[in-house]
């Protein structure tokens, strides 16, 4: 379900995101006025504002805790991203150095490599959860290559020796992205987060129900609703609202590794 609304437009799901807090706010606001009765004497007011406190205090803590971690999950998987394309321009290079005749047709599978990782692989990862086979089929192909290659000196023996690194690198690179992208939010996260809520909310149950004050839980609801919804999307960094861009690869095909691609590949 929550994968679903996540597939919406931002703006429509944090908008959802929004209104089911706001309304489980509300809900258990009302419904622990039910149960516990209508008090507003201050013995009770205090007690509860002090309950409020803490609880709340313990809310706000989990919610950033688990708010950094995903930004540093998400500044992770840029790096990770910036780590490849380095990698890719590496071997592109290597290659050519070895022998740019001998290495054309894999210079050529790199640079289409580059390609299907920025056209197809990148909204794969945001909407599938998962790599792109072609993309998978152009790393065989210059990894077969590059086993392929017979060395003649010890220049092409070392280069040989840093490409086939390279490309290893490129393998779990690739597997790491893709781990990023099916890592999701932990399901205690949001059992934490919405018991938070709930907590909260039922604490405010000595204060009438006046519009003023129905207003103001309300804006808590929201506001906590609001940062739910961007840790969840932040789960995966190949999806908006907090998608990592595929600078790297797009820098690498204004280049010569551009040039490499065939117009009807």
């Amino acid at each position: 379900m929550i994968r679903t609304v996540l597939e919406w437009p931002p703006i429509l799901s944090a908008l959802v995101f929004v209104a089911a807090v706001v309304l489980l706010t509300l809900a258990s606001y009302a419904l622990m006025r039910a149960f516990a009765g209508r008090y507003d004497d201050a013995e009770r007011k205090e007690l509860a504002g002090s309950v409020i406190f803490r609880v709340s205090a313990l809310h706000g803590l989990i919610l950033a805790l688990v708010f950094a971690q995903e930004i540093a999950n998400l500044n992770e998987a840029d790096a990770t991203a910036a780590q490849e394309a380095v990698l890719v321009a590496d071997t592109f290079f290597d290659l050519e150095r070895y022998h740019a005749q001998e290495t054309l047709e894999l210079r050529r599978a790199l640079a289409h490599y580059v390609v299907r990782v920025v056209e197809a692989e990148w909204p794969s990862l945001g909407r599938d959860q998962s790599l792109d086979m072609q993309a998978w089929d152009h790393w065989e192909e210059a990894y077969h290559g590059a086993l392929d290659l017979a060395p003649a000196t010890p220049r092409q023996e070392h280069l040989q020796a840093i490409i086939l690194d390279n490309i290893r690198a490129i393998s779990g690179l690739r597997m790491i992205r893709e781990n990023d992208a099916r890592r999701g939010t932990q399901p205690l996260f949001l059992v934490a987060a919405l018991i938070g809520i709930v907590l909260t909310a039922a604490s405010y149950f000595t204060y009438q129900p006046r519009r003023l004050n129905l207003g103001l839980i309300a804006i808590f609801a929201g506001y906590t609703g609001l940062v739910v919804y961007v840790i969840v999307a932040f789960s995966n960094p190949f999806h908006a609202p907090g998608m990592v861009e595929p600078v790297g690869f797009e820098r690498l095909l204004e280049g010569e590794i551009g040039d490499m691609v065939d117009p009807g590949a």
